[in-house]
């Protein structure tokens, strides 16, 4: 009885133990907070008129988010700080000069680097956001990190501080890819590139060195996979029809994502203890991107757990290989018991029939008579 209530009461833990990160979610020409997957909240920015905004990425050592504005005519990409609860005022980052646009969005706290996914011209950029009132154009400080041509198509974009990987993918038509590359632009190789029809999202999570995404297909149907970051232990998480999913977010239990069809934001536990999405909020436009307001990441505290799985896995390992020895040992020493009882049987059985009381034990084979009858005449 003690065991079932125990038992019930790690589950409760476990239940209750599930909380929601705080998101902020650009919504049409608006940027909503959101606490707790509960309280929403429309952060005002001041002095600046959006259109539409289309990418963000959040640095959390600055409490900083960065955001893209798809119809401003100058402006490219922008800065708001989140610090003060009400004054919030925008800088202008990044200048548009000509066609550049902004697909995605990431930003690398280690280097204090923005990187962004140009669709229009397929390419990867990046700029060092170096000082507090940092402005320059895109023709300016810019570094383009990969150039694509024409028969490829990036998308998602995301970077891990830690282990200096950039991921991204191409949702080109006859051989969509997940692809990777180190943040500074080298070693560059594809992931994944096996059933996969338009990975238009992406997102990483950093602690579990896990990379989701989202795929939404021409039949209606669509769904969320995972694998680890070398691409091995490729699973589905989650599938359904009814939702074009454009926005995409992970991080502590949950995945989120946003719906263009429904207009809604949704969240879903990681750990598959839940058999269908929870609606965290309806919106008049679709959800186009989401980012997480986390604590800065703890790199060395990382680096410890993949220390400590990779030690587990070596004892595991070496307990496997010794109770694998011990085993054929084990087996070894019977076999050569049953092989010893068998030959000791088999040689007495040969003795005993060898035995003939009539027969005499020496014969003359020269002369090819009986030594017996000689000692008879004898």
């Amino acid at each position: 009885m003690r065991i079932e209530v125990f038992s019930t009461f790690l589950i409760f833990e476990a239940v209750v133990s599930l909380k929601h990160n705080d998101l902020i979610i650009a919504v049409g020409d608006t940027l909503e907070l959101l606490s707790d997957g509960k309280t929403f909240e429309t952060l005002n920015l001041d002095s600046y008129n959006a259109s539409k905004l289309s990418a963000l990425a959040y640095d959390p050592a600055t409490k900083k988010l960065f955001f893209s504005d798809t119809r401003h005519r100058h402006g490219h990409i922008f800065s708001v700080d989140l610090n003060d609860e009400f004054y919030h005022p925008v800088v202008d980052i990044v200048e548009k000069k000509d066609n550049e646009t902004v697909g995605s969005l990431t930003y690398d706290p280690v280097d204090k680097t923005l990187l962004w996914m140009d669709g229009s011209n397929r390419s990867i950029r990046r700029v060092k956001i170096d000082h507090e009132t940092f402005h320059t154009e895109e023709k300016g400080d810019v570094e383009i990190l990969h150039s694509f041509d024409n028969s490829n198509k990036p998308s998602g974009l995301i970077c891990d501080p830690c282990t200096r990987i950039l991921y991204w993918t191409n949702v080109h038509q006859s051989r969509p890819t997940i692809e990777r590359s180190f943040i500074n632009g080298s070693h560059p190789n594809v992931l994944i590139q096996n059933d996969l029809f338009q990975p238009m999202t992406l997102d990483l999570d950093v602690p579990e060195q896990k990379l989701y995404w989202a795929q939404s297909l021409r039949n209606g149907s669509f769904y969320i996979e995972r694998s680890f970051v070398n691409g091995t232990g490729r699973e589905e998480i989650y599938r359904d029809v009814g939702q074009i999913i454009i926005s995409l977010a992970v991080g502590g239990d949950y995945v989120y994502w946003g719906d263009y069809t429904q207009k809604k934001l949704w969240s879903l536990r990681k750990d598959g203890s839940s058999s269908s999405p929870v609606t965290l909020g309806t919106f008049r436009n679709p959800p186009t991107s989401i980012v997480l307001r986390h604590q800065p990441l703890d790199c060395s505290l990382l680096k410890l757990a993949q220390t400590e799985q990779f030690i587990a896995h070596e004892s595991e390992t070496i307990t496997i290989v010794c109770l694998t020895i011990t085993s054929l040992i084990i087996i070894a020493v019977v076999a050569i018991f049953v092989f010893r009882s068998w030959t000791f049987r088999s040689g007495r059985t040969l003795l005993i029939s060898d035995k003939d009381d009539d027969a005499f034990p020496f014969q003359d084979f020269e002369n090819g008579r009986d030594c017996r009858k000689m000692t008879q005449q004898v």
